[in-house]
């Protein structure tokens, strides 16, 4: 949800600032971004799947999310948002049996939620009702806003700022899809 927000900002701040939509195209990689996409229903969707299916699948998709990031490195602060905001969500997912910890305050705000409906609901999410693994890593930051009542990590933060910065960056970068046609050209 907030990298869908990261994204529509990012896209709005870049017509603000009065840059091109088609300069988008010069990003490299989108097919690492949109992979994972398609790969998340099966941990979302098949909480039945065995340990080491559900192990590679996660894995896989990270691995895609960091090789967009380094697809578009010439976008260095973006990027770098990106790729750190993924990898804090890899190792406290993968620090917790592939699942992530959301906070305990979670059972207080939502009053109609119990640990057991979380991982009915979302098989791949859990309360840390008795603690977890590098939980300050996990979905504990609490944003109340009415239109997106949820937990977010603080990966989750970095990869909505680097989608921020990198739709922005690329969509004001004047040279963005210049470049890129000319190294079509000289192919």
């Amino acid at each position: 949800m907030l990298l869908f927000f990261g994204l529509v900002l990012g896209l709005a701040a870049g017509a603000a600032a009065k840059g091109k939509f088609l300069r988008l195209s010069a990003l490299r990689g989108l097919w690492f971004a949109a992979a994972p996409l398609a790969l998340n229903p099966i941990i979302r969707f098949c909480p039945q799947i065995p340990f080491w299916a559900k192990a590679v699948v996660i894995t896989a998709i990270y691995l895609l999310i960091i090789m967009f990031a380094i697809s578009n490195r010439r976008y260095l602060t973006a990027s770098s948002s990106i790729g750190l905001g993924t990898l804090c969500n890899y190792i406290v997912i993968a620090a917790n049996g592939f699942r992530m910890p959301v906070s305990a305050k979670a059972l207080a705000v939502y009053t109609d939620i119990s640990a057991q409906s979380v991982y009915l609901k979302r098989p791949d999410y859990f309360i840390a009702e008795n603690g977890a693994r590098l939980l300050f890593l996990g979905d504990v930051i609490y944003i109340p806003l009415p239109f997106m009542k949820s937990f977010i990590s603080a990966g989750d933060i970095f990869i909505a700022a680097g989608v921020f910065l990198l739709v922005l960056t690329v969509m004001k970068d004047e040279n963005a899809f210049n470049a890129e046609v000319n190294n079509e050209k000289h192919i």
